[in-house]
């Protein structure tokens, strides 16, 4: 029997249209068996998070967290907690428990506390499949020896045990997303909200004919909707160009749920939660359809801090960016691009990470380096869409929309990627710029001046 994966989204748990619409989508191929991965309930998590920033505190209080879980589950239920539910939390407190008396709290640890609020969830989820009507059961990633790297925090999905998935008895699975087991049988996150990635693994280690999306918290638009009125979904993708949006945030798809994807050819789809028949909003393939537009996106974060190196000699004195790579990595900070000349090295960063960087820059001391210094006053726009190397006029468009509009351009960068060129701006001039790259390319009826 073959196998079909969907990842469905923690926000949409508790939706109860979504969810009969995806009983009946699920009834047009009974012959087939279902794995359903589900995130985590944001509001779930970030209580998680919460009690563990706390969990040395003396008010910090086992019990009204127990309440406050249970809680989610009157909420989305409308009922008492079932027995499985109260296990999970009993398990949950006492880890808690353990650790604050211990005074222990390992990234491995971390990993195992957090990967309550997808077990949770999941139970959540499972119950409300059952009220509607549904049958399924529950299956964590260590019963089915979904395997991962023993990278904390930061794994990645290597295997599944095909004989134990053989073995399950039913049609339809519910996996909690972002974790798996390392060789040891320790729970490893891939992620913090990774259940994409998670689904991905299990399509290409189950040989599924596509990995299914069950909605997105935010969609692939071509621009962010809190910014541009009703901009279009983008119907087509290619796996690089969603692994670009993937980086910025109005985006809800995790970066590496392309990775295992790619090789095999296997296709993803963006499912319409509102439709019952399976509507396709977006599907993400190799082949690569260039838009008549070019453009597909342009996509905006203003989580970033740039550092700047200046200095006559930095272009002809080797070693210095490896050197800055390396203590930054050591440190456990990632870099999200470079852009050089032969007078300035330019990193850019999480705003959360800048500080920490220059500290760490600054203590290297650079004799061709005559100065380092950091803004975090600034966003970084994006325009993505194959073809725009290729195709004469697009840059010089982008670069008369912003210069018409005295939006100054800190920054540019393009060429390392043939489907994205970079600007850095200001913080202050995120979406003016957004508004005006858009307006040159998609000339819509919701064209409007920001101004």
């Amino acid at each position: 029997m073959s196998s079909r994966v969907i990842r469905f989204g923690g926000n949409s748990v508790g939706n109860t249209t979504s969810i009969q619409n995806l009983q009946t989508y699920l009834t047009l191929k009974e012959d087939q068996r279902t794995f359903i991965v589900v995130s985590s309930i944001p509001e779930m998590l970030q209580l998680i998070e919460d009690a563990i920033a706390c969990i040395y505190d003396k008010e910090f209080s086992p019990e009204q967290l127990g309440n406050e879980l249970n809680t989610f589950f009157l909420k989305n239920i409308n009922s008492d907690p079932v027995e499985e539910f109260n296990e999970l939390i009993s398990k949950f407190i006492n880890l808690l428990k353990g650790i604050a008396l211990i005074g222990d709290y390992s990234t491995a640890l971390h990993d195992q506390v957090i990967s309550f609020s997808e077990k949770l969830t999941a139970e959540i989820f499972h119950q409300q499949w059952k009220k509607l009507g549904g049958e399924s059961k529950v299956v964590w990633p260590e019963d089915i020896g979904l395997k991962t790297t023993s990278d904390f925090g930061n794994a990645t999905f290597l295997s599944v045990d095909i004989e134990n998935v053989r073995n399950l008895t039913g049609k339809i699975f519910i996996i909690p997303g972002s974790f798996g087991v390392d060789k040891n049988g320790k729970i490893c996150r891939t992620g913090k909200t990774a259940a994409d990635y998670c689904a991905s693994a299990l399509t290409a280690f189950l040989h599924a004919e596509k990995l299914e999306l069950w909605g997105l918290d935010n969609n692939f638009q071509k621009a962010d909707p809190d910014i541009v009125v009703n901009p279009p979904i983008i119907q087509r993708l290619t796996y690089s160009e969603a692994g670009e949006l993937a980086y910025f945030d109005h985006y809800s798809f995790h970066p590496r749920t392309v990775e295992l994807l790619e090789q095999d050819h296997i296709p993803i789809i963006v499912l319409n939660p509102e439709s019952s028949t399976g509507k396709i909003d977006t599907t993400i393939n190799t082949e690569t359809f260039i838009d008549d537009k070019i453009v597909k996106s342009v996509a905006c974060t203003d989580d970033i801090s740039l550092i700047k190196m200046d200095g006559p000699g930095v272009g002809l004195k080797p070693g210095i960016l490896a050197k800055v790579t390396s203590k930054l990595n050591d440190a456990g900070i990632n870099i999200k691009s470079v852009i050089t000349s032969q007078t300035s090295i330019n990193i850019i960063l999480e705003k959360s990470t800048g500080e920490k960087s220059l500290k760490l820059i600054n203590k290297l001391g650079f004799s061709s380096v005559q100065q380092v210094s950091l803004n975090k006053d600034v966003s970084l726009i994006g325009i993505i869409g194959h073809g725009m190397q290729q195709n004469y006029g697009i840059s010089a468009r982008i670069f008369s929309a912003v210069a018409q509009n005295k939006i100054n351009v800190i920054l540019s960068g393009s060429g390392a990627s043939e489907l994205v060129s970079y600007l850095i701006v200001k913080d202050a001039d995120k979406e003016k710029s957004v508004h005006v790259i858009y307006n040159a390319f998609f000339q819509t009826e919701n064209k409007k001046d920001f101004y």
